[in-house]
């Protein structure tokens, strides 16, 4: 009974850390001072209408969002490719592939940054733009949306597949009604996830993104200055308020029960 409750009591402190900062976040953003924290001055909302006649910082929120939904798409598609064979096929140098697929979690991203534009800009001479930054957040990414695929394939019973199969459906169609629907919770889950990776990051966006500016870039360099406090402030807590819009659309999607549908009534 203790060990239950010690238990609790370590999950409460631990949503407390983390969502503790970013609701004073939210609250200092209408507080009327160029500090972020207390005595609260009095509420204001011309930090956020700082925020939205801003061009600029409008035009960095549009290009973090087509970033981060390109790569959540897209790692999470070729997360499936190497999902698959993976999980389901033994062949030479399988777990060489494993290892390699795990080296941006373990680089820091400043050597991936530094590589990567030494790799695009230098040797073949790509413009650095958002497309340079999407192929460097899908890098990254993309070891996110293989593991949490390859989990959702390991415990996935074949045998459903076979059955299909022998009553004479294709590979593409036991994919569509067999295969997908069972691993769309991990689709759902990989794509929150490579969507955070991409949205959060400042490091490889300072070395691949060239003049076009994402969140993270811009709220640094807004806080370089002090009176540039506030307006980063609003800005950044509209982004957690979406980026938590988003969470809550993907995990409702992802663990949403399948209710069997329910039996037709007979007639009289």
């Amino acid at each position: 009974m203790r060990r239950g409750k010690g238990i609790t009591i370590y999950f409460y402190l631990f949503m407390l850390v983390i969502f503790l900062p970013l609701l004073l976040l939210l609250v200092f953003s209408f507080n009327d001072s160029f500090s972020a924290g207390f005595p609260w001055r009095g509420f204001t909302l011309r930090w956020w209408e700082t925020f939205f006649a801003d061009p600029v910082a409008l035009t960095t929120v549009k290009n973090s969002f087509v970033v981060a939904v390109t790569v959540a798409v897209v790692a999470t598609l070729m997360g499936l490719g190497v999902a698959f064979p993976l999980v389901r096929r033994v062949f030479r140098g399988q777990n060489v592939l494993l290892s390699a697929l795990l080296v941006p979690i373990a680089v820091p991203y400043l050597l991936i940054g530094i590589s990567l534009f030494s790799l695009l800009r230098v040797e073949l001479g790509l413009e650095l733009s958002l497309f340079t930054l999407a192929i460097g957040h899908i890098l990254v990414a993309l070891p996110y949306s293989s593991l949490v695929l390859m989990a959702r394939l390991i415990g996935f019973d074949r045998s459903l597949e076979e059955a299909a199969q022998d009553l004479g459906a294709t590979g593409f169609t036991t994919f569509r009604k067999i295969t997908f629907p069972l691993i769309k919770p991990g689709i759902y889950v990989s794509m929150f996830l490579t969507f955070t990776v991409s949205l959060e990051d400042a490091v490889i966006a300072t070395f691949l993104g060239g003049s076009d500016q994402t969140v993270p870039m811009f709220v640094f360099g807004r806080l370089r200055r002090w009176e540039g406090l506030p307006m980063a402030m609003a800005l950044s807590s509209f982004m957690v308020l979406i980026a938590l819009v988003f969470a809550c659309l993907f995990l409702i999607r992802a663990v949403r029960p399948r209710l069997p549908a329910p039996p037709p009534r007979g007639r009289g």
